[in-house]
């Protein structure tokens, strides 16, 4: 642009922007200055020159380039400095002159000159030249394109590897396909204007002050290098320019590179800025805590796992988080929920010396808040460091005591007692204190249970006389009862004294191997408790627990304070201490026991399940599709209810063991099924009855027909008990008995009466639709409803359609009536008829289907409908829902197995199961089942990794079967990483059950690598749990050839030094061992 010379005329200007209102004298001068023109009439050149351009456009221009320059806008007390170019500057650009009629518009009389040059429009004869990205369509991420066919335009799909410049042919798997953005400002930098400042939206900055400033002294070549507005890279878009790549651009300006617009950092960038807007919500602050998970899984993929490194940081990161949050809190509950966090996320990078002293500073604040208290004594427990037995039983009594202390104590602390003894207890059983364990669950049942009703909590004198007497107590055979030893005044005989066999020395050279097994004999014999009398008690006093030992840890729960639903949180965690699943589940409490990797004892796994061979067989597939599912749920999660509890190979089983296993249970099973009997038969506890013969059917099936009819005997009115033996003979072959139990049932009104009645009519009609036979499983089904039909099932050959809607309206109504109610057990034993009775009878199936089958497609609509029910009367995590859904998927598995199905269609309704019930066993392994099992691709793998293993659904028992679906479906490799995740994951890594198993399967294996991996990975499992003596004695039994001598007697004093049950002493053996050796 040239300047005049005479000072009478107007300051040249630069080219005017929409928000900029230039004075009059400026639009004249700018429009004559506009009015100079180069002889041939040409626009200037492209270096120097701007193409004039309307003020609608250069509107545009500028509302399209302010989104992205916003962020960085200079300070308004610099904005006017820099909105004028100085008359120096202005003149180094010069334009050719040119003429124009108009100052707005420009008329271009001479046309486009390349139609000349190329001869025409004709596309097809201009060469092909466009821009990167040229022919993709917006919004598709690069798969539409746009393509020429002659004359036409068209549009294709192009999948990722296709096309000339890809080197992969991955297919959909390819990552080469990727299209990335520039980075974004997430904050504005120093010199960005604040926001109480008066901000000029009309402003766009070019250039920075201080590039101007260094471009003064810089010649006419600087031009070259200034962005061509007709290049590829278009209008202001050149990257060379931006100013927020100079090198004085400050550190913390931060700018996040959203690859595919990622929505995780995207989270991260709004959660960073709430949390500094608002340093008070702590929400927030918990919430971006929560999102490092999910930025750390961003990195990993599922065969590649964070490194220990990555996760160390991403912890450091959570606790500087979990600080600052600290420092902003204001309420009570909020600095509770953060130290407690805090305290767990430190304990994995702190020093155990600094963790130990924040502990000591929090120790006020244990006493009224629970989960801190529980996370201290995690902490203690693990620390191998510091930790003795003593200590630990000491820190868990006290917090009984303090629980039990309270004024008034309320359902809620009561529970609380009941879950710290339960882990007082799973302690000193894990410790090798069994006796004691199981003597304290003796003396807490006889407190609860078989109290007299003329005796007030204040009985210790008296129970202290029946415990000292050595009389039988509950479990024992024999026992009555310590409301039977008062009511006959102490005349109860005691039981004759034990005896026991001579220990068997194992003939080995090896003298800590003879101690392993010598100690390992003693240990099985103090597996309960014995009296004064028995034998091997002068040598082993441990043996004999006094009351003196187990007084401290009693109580008696109040009948006040809702004392029938505390006393089933006592069986409960009586239950899951014996190894065994829950019988009622009925408070969190409870659910957190089962979930509890210090309080469940899980299973021994499997490890001589064979690997499967790498090698496929054509037609695998079509196999796995139609082999039957693994139903061996141990250590696995499942509502409980009467299908799960009488089932042995061709379902799954509530106990997930049969009869041969019963030695894997932690306790002597012989006295778990006594007390079961005697809390059901002299305590009257009638709602354990039908656990009680569940039990028998799995571990003691010989007693089945016995049991059942003394249940009965003393409960006639007990229809469960009725449907569970009819259940348990159908499942053992006897189908006539099965159906003659029902047949006498269903003949007393009572029976056949609410929900407990439905279930009868359920279990024969699917016994009836197991045989082949659909129109008698409907009869069945309908005189649930209508008692006509009750007399002439047995003859009848067809069913009216009234009696098939008046079983529909029926099973409605009580559903809705009963959820309504909240008896929601009630409501589940209706749904599950109703799911019955749409496969039964309605028509229009969308699956494939055969003759034999049913429509699967209206019963699956009955259980989606029946979810949202329940979860929208506020039930949807109960186990009445879990066990509405296990149905479902039962369902699905005898469609499946008789006759045409869709692999697809299971795994999606399989999926949305989980989405309710995640750890649900039974839906894991029947995904499992359905799964295809490619060779690339192990889909249950992926699902589990993606949807089940993450935070808020990880948990103990998914862990469990990620390692079991290894062992079956994978190979060592994949196994081995199955168990390395679950170890280092929080919620399993403290599991000794786990560990062992662990240590067990590398010693297994044939290979020499990882065969040499056992010894190392036992002493990981003893820096994890120091407090096992089931993992220390695995060095003197498993690992023993590959331990030296002074190796296994550091562990045996590291057992010793902690306090831990030792019933022969290394020292006075290893005499004796000796002396034997030289008379021999």
């Amino acid at each position: 642009m040239a300047v005049s010379g005479s000072t009478d005329e107007a300051k040249p200007t630069v080219p005017k922007f929409s928000s900029f209102k230039a004075k009059d004298t400026d639009i004249v001068a700018s429009a004559k200055s506009r009015g100079s023109k180069t002889e041939d009439g040409k626009i200037g050149s492209p270096r120097g020159g701007h193409r004039p351009e309307t003020r609608d456009h250069r509107s545009r221009h500028h509302r399209r380039h302010s989104r992205d320059t916003s962020r960085s806008r200079p300070r308004h007390e610099d904005s006017s400095r820099r909105r004028h170019r100085s008359p120096e500057l202005v003149a180094e650009h010069k334009t050719p002159e040119r003429s124009n009629t108009s100052s707005i518009f420009v008329i271009d009389t001479r046309g486009d000159p390349l139609i000349s040059k190329y001869g025409g429009i004709d596309r097809a004869q201009i060469p092909s030249y466009h821009r990167h990205g040229g022919g993709r369509v917006l919004g598709t991420a690069g798969r539409l394109f746009i393509h020429r066919d002659g004359a036409r335009d068209e549009f294709s799909l192009r999948f990722p590897g296709d096309g000339v410049r890809s080197s992969h042919r991955d297919g959909l798997r390819s990552k080469s396909l990727r299209i990335t953005r520039d980075s974004i400002r997430i904050r504005p930098g120093k010199g960005a204007a604040h926001e109480d400042e008066p901000q000029d939206d009309g402003f766009l900055q070019i250039r920075s002050l201080k590039n101007r400033k260094r471009e003064r002294g810089q010649s006419d070549s600087s031009d070259d290098e200034r962005p061509s507005y007709r290049s590829i890279e278009g209008k202001a878009k050149s990257r060379n320019f931006d100013d927020e790549s100079d090198e004085d651009s400050s550190e913390d300006e931060e700018a996040i590179h959203i690859e595919g617009d990622n929505p995780l950092q995207w989270k991260s960038m709004q959660l960073s800025k709430r949390v500094k807007l608002q340093p008070g919500d702590i929400d927030a602050w918990l919430e971006l805590v929560d999102h490092q998970d999910d930025l750390q899984r961003l990195g990993e993929t599922i065969d590649e796992r964070a490194s220990a490194n990555a996760a160390r940081s991403f912890s450091e990161i959570k606790v500087s988080m979990l600080e600052s949050a600290l420092e902003n809190t204001r309420a009570l509950e909020d600095r509770q929920a953060v130290t407690v966090r805090l305290m767990r996320e430190g304990m994995k990078i702190w020093p155990t010396k600094t963790a130990t002293k924040k502990w000591t500073e929090l120790a006020g604040d244990e006493e009224s808040h629970f989960e801190l208290w529980r996370a201290h004594v995690d902490f203690a427990m693990t620390n191998i460091a510091a930790l003795n037995y003593d200590d630990i039983q000491r820190m868990l009594l006290d917090r009984l005591r303090k629980v039990l202390a309270r004024p008034s104590p309320s359902e809620s602390d009561y529970s609380e007692a009941i879950y710290v003894f339960l882990r007082a207890m799973r302690f000193a059983h894990d410790a090798g204190y069994k006796e004691l364990a199981v003597a304290s669950w003796q003396a807490l049942l006889e407190l609860n249970f078989f109290r007299s009703p003329d005796q007030d909590e204040q009985c210790m004198d008296s129970f202290r006389d029946f415990w000292e007497s050595e009389v039988p107590r509950i479990g024992d055979d024999g026992a009555q009862g310590w409301a039977r030893y008062v009511e006959v005044s102490g005349q109860v005989d005691a039981p004759e004294p034990q005896t026991t066999h001579p220990t068997k020395h194992l003939p080995t050279s090896d003298v800590f191997k003879a101690w392993g097994h010598s100690e390992q004999i003693h240990g099985e014999w103090a597996i309960m408790p014995a009296r004064t009398m028995d034998d091997g008690t002068e040598d082993d006093p441990f043996r004999v627990v006094m009351f003196s030992d187990i007084e401290p840890w009693l109580f008696t729960v109040s009948e006040s304070s809702a004392g029938g639903r505390v006393k089933e949180e006592l069986m409960d965690a009586f239950l899951i201490f014996c190894g065994l699943p829950p019988r009622y589940r009925s408070s969190e409490w409870t659910r957190l026991a089962c979930t509890d990797q210090f309080t469940i004892r899980s299973a021994s796994i499997k490890e001589n399940q064979s690997i499967r061979a790498n090698a496929v067989d054509d037609n695998e597939e079509l196999q796995i599709q139609r082999k039957t599912p693994n139903f061996d749920a141990g250590n696995g999660s499942l509502a409980m209810s009467p299908t799960v509890l009488f089932s042995r190979n061709n379902w799954f089983n509530y106990f997930g063991r049969g009869s041969s296993d019963a030695d894997s249970l932690t306790v002597h099973m012989p006295w778990v099924f006594n007390t079961l009997k005697q809390l059901v038969h002299l305590a009257g506890v009638q709602s354990l009855s039908l656990y009680y013969l569940g039990f028998t059917h799995a571990f003691h099936s010989s007693a089945l027909k016995t049991t059942a009819k003394t249940i009965l005997k003393k409960y006639p009115d007990a229809a469960e008990v009725y449907n569970g033996y009819a259940l348990a003979e159908s499942c053992n072959g006897n189908l006539d008995i099965a159906e003659k139990v029902i047949s006498s049932a269903v003949v007393s009104p009572s029976l056949c009466e609410g929900a407990l009645g439905c279930q009868i009519f359920f279990s024969w009609s699917w016994l009836e639709l197991e045989k082949g036979n659909k129109l008698m499983a409907t009869v069945r089904l309908c005189s649930a409803v209508d008692e006509s039909i009750r007399c002439s099932a047995a003859h009848a050959k067809s069913l009216p359609p009234t009696a098939i809607l008046k079983t529909r309206q029926a099973l409605q109504s009580r559903i809705h009536q009963a959820l309504y109610e909240g008896r929601v057990g009630d409501a589940s034993s209706y749904a599950e008829c109703m799911i019955l009775w749409s496969y039964l009878t309605e028509e229009g199936c969308l699956e494939p289907t055969s003759a034999d089958q049913g429509n699967i497609s209206a019963s699956m609509r009955v259980v989606e409908n029946m979810s949202i029910e329940f979860k929208s009367a506020g039930y949807g995590d109960t186990p009445g829902h879990e066990r509405m859904l296990q149905t479902g998927a039962r369902m699905l598995h005898l469609n499946a197995s008789r006759g045409p199905f869709r692999r697809a269609y299971l795994r999606d309704q399989f999926s949305g199961f989980l989405e309710h019930f995640p750890s649900n066993t039974m839906f894991l392994s029947l995904l499992e089942w359905a799964d295809s099992s490619i060779r690339v691709i192990d889909e249950t793998r992926q699902l589990m990794y993606d949807r089940i293993l993450i935070k808020g659904r990880d948990c103990i028992t998914s862990r469990f079967f990620s390692v079991q679906h290894e062992l079956v479906r994978g190979n060592m490799n994949t196994t081995r990483a199955a168990y390395e995740h679950a170890l280092s994951s929080d919620v399993s890594k403290f599991n000794v059950g786990l560990w062992v198993s662990y240590v067990r399967f590398c010693h297994q294996q044939s290979s020499k690598e990882l065969r040499s991996k056992a010894k190392e990975v036992l002493y990981r499992a003893l820096r994890h749990c120091p407090w096992s003596k089931e993992i220390m004695m695995e060095a003197f039994g498993t690992v023993i050839r590959d331990m030296q001598s002074d190796e296994l007697r550091s562990v045996y004093e590291t057992m010793a030094s902690k306090g831990l049950r030792i019933h022969v002493d290394l020292e006075e053996y290893v005499e004796r061992w000796k002396q034997g050796r030289l008379k021999s």
